[in-house]
């Protein structure tokens, strides 16, 4: 072999072992890279790529996250351990806002019980179990997703898109098909609707709080008592809610930070009466349903309201404008308060609000020392008051009338300190019955308990510390066309036609020498 060749052959050598020493350091940065990369939170690592951002959690959760100080486990129950991709980098994200909220995959074909230490109620797959030092709450996988359908928006919600249930669009899918004669499931779209976040950060909110607003139940005037489905919602916020028979007690409990008076059907008597004003001196909060066949013969409770400077306007309202339900001028679907923390809340959700069979709440011209009343639900101009036995019988002239209304009244101490006692006052007794509350998608419901937790709360600002979070969820979607065109461009077709090209050059190029 001459020289040249043996030199030649050196060369090669040194090249190609150059090469392999080469390539065995990238392949051995790119291993160091990508473990580094595993390292990295998902916030850096995984983007949410869907119109909506469905893997997201609003500012306002990581913010409420972040500032926790309890730990909180959160128990997910996934059936044979298979979870899925989109809630658990949901998850993920919670678990990175702040250090005191752990995930804990429960595989619930290994441990089908576990979930009967919390609730009796059947969860479904991919349910939560939110649990902390002081308590426990159940978020049930079924509860996340609520539906619109464009039907429903255009002919019977009169443009608004209102979030149902699976069991509420079933109800109107049997309604329609009956009395329409029409499919709304295939004929018009039905989209999805997230709400997992609200109902995710409302629980944590729910299992940290140093205690829980108590409410009491008043008892012993007729059928008083909250259908079971609205009970149930009282205390998804975070309410526990016991009944007080005040003809046998000696005072209102020091814990009740708010007194419900539901749908009474005849008076408090003198020391039921006694008890209610010294609470409400005490700065103690009342809500209050009341027909206007009722409040007529109920001087006791009119005298408690006389407190706020509110009065029951004889009579029921009876709707002038096309404000009515079909065929019923005093079924009212009234304007919505703009002014009140939870009224302009649900409004913007979306949630709507009818008022049957009600009595006007009439506000004096000069309200007592410390008092400020917002209207909650007004009708028309063209509303009035008629006659409850003989409705034709006009008994005022046309105007505004408000059918529910809010007050408080701010009361100095002799030390100094101020208190507040609250009013909420709703005039139909109807207006929170289930088939009312069928007829607004559950908005009725929706209005009453985030009323009670409003004034079961002792200061608005915890109330209102997530009011930002969307209650009735965001659009669900996944990957758009254009996006998921992209990143599959780039993942199967860019990176591999880069990867050989560049192959090929570095091929070619060693040939030559």
């Amino acid at each position: 072999m001459n020289k040249q060749a043996l030199s030649r052959m050196k060369r090669s050598s040194r090249m190609g072992t150059r090469d392999f020493v080469a390539g065995a350091i990238l392949l051995v940065v790119l291993i160091l890279v990508n473990v580094l990369v595993g390292l990295l939170p998902a916030k850096v690592t995984v983007f949410d790529v869907s119109d909506v951002g469905l893997t997201e959690i609003s500012e306002e959760t990581a913010k409420f996250v972040s500032s926790m100080k309890e730990d909180v486990t959160v128990y997910w129950l996934c059936e044979a351990g298979v979870v899925d991709d989109q809630m658990e980098l949901m998850l993920t994200r919670y678990e990175e806002a702040g250090k005191h909220v752990r995930v804990e995959l429960v595989n619930t074909t290994v441990h089908p019980d576990f979930a009967k230490d919390y609730t009796d109620v059947s969860l479904a797959d991919y349910s939560l179990i939110v649990k902390s030092g002081r308590r426990h709450t159940v978020v049930n996988a079924a509860d996340m997703y609520c539906y619109t359908n464009d039907f429903l928006t255009q002919y019977l919600f009169s443009g608004v898109e209102v979030p149902m249930t699976d069991a509420e669009l079933e109800y109107y899918y049997t309604y329609c098909k009956q009395y329409y004669q029409i499919d709304i499931l295939t004929q018009y779209p039905t989209r999805v609707l997230f709400r997992g976040e609200s109902l995710i950060t409302a629980a944590l909110d729910y299992v940290t709080q140093p205690y829980i607003p108590h409410g009491y139940l008043l008892t012993g005037h007729g059928t008083d008592v909250p259908s079971e489905t609205l009970t149930e919602l009282i205390g998804t916020m975070g309410l526990s809610m016991d009944k007080l028979d005040l003809k046998v007690a000696q005072s209102v409990p020091v814990d009740a930070n708010c007194l419900i008076l539901f749908a009474p059907e005849n008076d408090l008597n003198d020391h039921e009466t006694a008890l209610v004003k010294e609470y409400v001196d005490r700065g103690g909060s009342l809500m209050l349903s009341t027909s206007p066949s009722v409040i007529e013969a109920c001087p006791n409770i009119r005298s408690i309201c006389a407190l706020f400077g509110l009065s029951a306007a004889p009579g029921v309202v009876e709707e002038g404008d096309v404000n009515f339900i079909s065929g019923s001028t005093t079924t009212l679907v009234p304007s919505i308060s703009s002014e009140h923390t939870v009224t302009a809340q649900l409004s913007a959700s979306k949630y709507k609000v009818q008022m049957p069979n009600s009595h006007a709440i009439a506000v004096a011209q000069t309200l007592p020392a410390g008092v400020t009343v917002t209207p909650l639900f007004t009708t028309s101009a063209l509303a009035n008051r008629v006659d409850v036995n003989s409705p034709g019988t006009s008994l005022g002239e046309a105007g505004k009338q408000h059918v529910a209304v809010y007050a408080v009244k701010s009361m100095t101490a002799e030390d100094g300190t101020v208190k507040k006692a609250q009013l909420t006052w709703y005039g139909s007794a109807e207006a929170f019955e289930d088939d009312t509350a069928e007829d607004t998608s559950g908005g009725n419901y929706y209005y009453y308990a985030a009323t009670m937790s409003y004034m079961s709360t002792p200061f608005v600002s915890e109330y209102e510390k997530l009011a930002s979070v969307d209650l009735s969820g965001e659009l669900l979607s996944g990957l758009n066309s254009g996006t998921a065109l992209g990143i599959g461009a780039v993942l199967v077709i860019l990176l591999p036609a880069f990867l050989l090209i560049t192959g090929i050059v570095i091929w070619m190029r060693r040939k030559r020498r």
